[in-house]
């Protein structure tokens, strides 16, 4: 579900109205974002499967739709080789917190004895 979400969100900056372009806006959105923490935590707890799936889904979402938004907007107050240098350094981030992402879920899977 995350990463069909994922696909969706990444189109969603296609319509014009529903594009983030303030900067604020973004960061207020993102750090947003850090209340999916408790919100999985509890819904694991507490919760069931739909609303697991509920999450994962508004989670898969909210990163297409960010990752676009950010990759496009950030860059637009600078010139030349300084647009140049923040997308080289955003794409850099983003990679690697992809391979962390991916070790980390590999660590756990050895942990658990897979």
């Amino acid at each position: 579900m995350y990463n069909v979400w994922d696909l969706i969100g990444r189109y969603i900056p296609l319509i014009k109205c529903l594009k983030l372009e303030s900067r604020k806006g973004l960061m207020v959105v993102i750090l947003l974002r850090s209340l999916f923490v408790p919100a999985f935590y509890f819904t694991a707890k507490y919760g069931d499967q739909g609303w697991m799936i509920m999450l994962t889904s508004l989670l898969g979402l909210s990163n297409g739709h960010l990752t676009v938004c950010v990759l496009t907007c950030a860059p637009k107050g600078y010139k030349g080789p300084e647009q140049n240098a923040l997308g080289n350094l955003l794409v850099l981030f983003l990679l690697g917190g992809i391979f962390a992402g991916v070790t980390l879920d590999w660590l756990w899977l050895i942990g658990k004895g897979w």
